[in-house]
């Protein structure tokens, strides 16, 4: 049989001699009671996996789209627009109204477009974050981009066209033709001066004046790989990204575009998104920003480089400021010196009003020479929350459903005028007929996610 002292041993966390005091004991349980409390604590404030889930609403999409990129987008109204894709198919252009909790389909882009039947490349895609004028009427710009049967002639398609959604009459209008051939990736608008800006497959910058409703192409920005998200400040100047962590700059003034000399924060050492071709890359560039009317300045996060968060003053000095304020990847990837984090989905938005930064970044593993999109992944999504007052960088856990349904990969963010999170990613579905992607171990199914800050 063990002694009295050496039981004693297993149960208090420090030995102890006979002749101390109960007073010291105490004293010792309370540092030990602190000590781990403060590891909890360090935990939570470096993004380490909480214990918790992050309890979120869904909403099923009344289409049968497979993939989404970007295409999301809260207007001010508080109605929630996105933008959905089925290669080789139709773009579905989506309304989800949280007043009545319906979800509806406003419009089939190749039926709207008129190639239906026709033997061509359609409007399968919109790959842009839709805007928003002063008057509350949502503009984007779908796009081909290869989507189709090989058998089809590519060059069938004959574009992309600015269209202009009314919520008042709930009319789609066509202004036109973007360019032969293309569409937009990024999208921005000016809306002072009623302008819209975006970025073709090919590198080239449009910019499209709402008002006499032309189209002009401002040059070349980017040579390779195309800018996804660009932003345009009070001014209704233009900023975009571009091969290696450069950035240019539209002036509104003027109406030129140059290249500043001023880099994102990246880290080179992180792996590229391609180890078969790591010369032509867009990690070190930025691969989601938003501007915020109230400060002023633009938050992004970047490709690669484990998707650090970033500041981006443009009135801060002759071209402006980046400030790097954490790391948003997944936190299994956090305190560790892995070089195989995967790069950034577009699941990226911020809430001005109440000063958060919200992301749900790739838990997907990094796949050697090969590029592997978050879409698809069996692996459970964690949604990282910045407080941007408290330079805090908090992970509000897994994504989970009511019923336990697990939330995958994810591809766009917005934020409501009342602060609900609007996210838009792949959500397990019970009913095997309601897949639109399979793993190995799940069905899976695009769904608008809901999440409701306390």
């Amino acid at each position: 049989m063990k002694s009295e002292k050496e039981r004693r041993k297993y149960i208090v966390p420090f030995s102890i001699n006979e002749k101390e005091t109960a007073l010291n004991i105490v004293i010792k349980h309370l540092i030990f009671i602190g000590f781990i409390s403060m590891s909890i604590c360090c935990e939570s404030i470096h993004g380490r996996s909480p214990k918790t889930v992050c309890l979120v609403e869904t909403r099923e999409y009344p289409g049968e789209d497979d993939v989404m990129w970007d295409g999301l987008y809260a207007a001010c109204s508080g109605k929630v627009y996105t933008g959905l894709i089925t290669e080789g198919g139709s773009a579905h252009f989506y309304e989800y109204d949280p007043a009545t909790d319906t979800h509806r389909m406003l419009y089939d882009i190749a039926d709207f477009m008129g190639e239906r039947g026709k033997g061509i490349r359609t409007s399968c895609k919109i790959h842009n974050k839709p805007v928003e004028d002063n008057e509350g009427r949502i503009y984007f710009v779908p796009l081909n981009n290869g989507g189709g049967p090989r058998t089809i002639d590519y060059t069938s398609w004959e574009g992309g066209h600015w269209l202009r959604y009314d919520p008042q009459s709930e009319r789609l209008e066509d202004m036109g033709l973007v360019d032969r051939g293309l569409g937009l990736y990024p999208l921005a608008i000016d809306p002072i001066r009623m302008r819209l800006f975006g970025i073709g497959f090919t590198g080239y910058l449009y910019r499209f004046d709402v008002k006499t409703q032309t189209t002009k192409n401002l040059g070349r920005v980017s040579n390779w790989d195309v800018c996804r998200d660009i932003f345009a400040d009070d001014q209704g100047n233009v900023y975009g990204s571009f091969p290696v962590g450069r950035v240019w700059k539209y002036n509104a003034e003027t109406e030129r575009v140059v290249d500043l000399d001023i880099q994102p924060p990246y880290d080179p050492t992180i792996f590229p998104t391609q180890m078969n071709n790591p010369m032509i890359d867009r990690t070190c560039d930025w691969r989601a920003v938003e501007w915020d009317p109230i400060d002023n300045v633009a938050y992004g996060v970047t490709c690669g480089s484990g998707s650090i968060l970033f500041r981006y003053d443009p009135h801060d000095g002759p071209e402006g400021k980046f400030t790097s304020l954490s790391k948003m990847c997944d936190s299994k990837y956090l305190g560790t010196e892995r070089k195989n984090i995967p790069y950034s989905p577009l699941s990226f938005a911020i809430d001005s009003n109440n000063k958060k930064v919200y992301f749900v970044p790739s838990a997907r593993e990094y796949a050697l020479g090969s590029y592997v999109e978050t879409l698809g992944s069996d692996l459970t999504h964690h949604l990282i929350m910045y407080d941007i007052r408290e330079k805090k960088r908090i992970d509000l856990g897994p994504m989970r459903t009511n019923d336990g349904r697990r939330v995958f990969g994810c591809e766009a963010a917005s934020v409501g005028p009342d602060g609900t999170v609007y996210i838009c990613g792949q959500v397990e579905v019970k009913n095997s007929k309601k897949a639109t992607q399979r793993t190995k171990t799940v069905n899976l199914a695009l769904h608008l996610i809901i999440y409701r800050p306390k």
